[in-house]
């Protein structure tokens, strides 16, 4: 699997198009969660559920759960899986479940 290639039901994105989630994922992303103060750079989208991955600035992966309030969340919210390579992400999305 290439970064562009994804299993159902994820889908990549480019760079362009994911700039709504990265915008999104800011919003809710407050003081003394995990990913709070590091850049996303969205990679892929399940088209089943609210779960984006994203490239964080340190080098490592997160599966996100947006929440689509437009708000700052109450950490741990949104829930967020952290992986550390892209071989984790991609063992994470085969055993994906909704």
């Amino acid at each position: 699997m290439t970064s562009k290639q994804f299993p159902e039901p994820w889908f990549g994105l480019e760079p362009e198009h994911g700039h709504a989630f990265e915008r999104e994922a800011q919003q809710e992303i407050a003081p003394g969660h995990e990913l709070h103060g590091l850049g996303l750079r969205t990679v892929a989208k399940c088209e089943g559920c609210d779960d984006v991955v994203f490239r964080v600035s340190d080098d490592t992966f997160a599966i996100v759960h947006l929440s689509w309030t437009q708000k700052a969340e109450s950490p741990p919210w949104p829930r967020t899986t952290r992986l550390g390579s892209f071989l984790a992400v991609e063992s994470a999305l085969d055993q994906h479940e909704h």
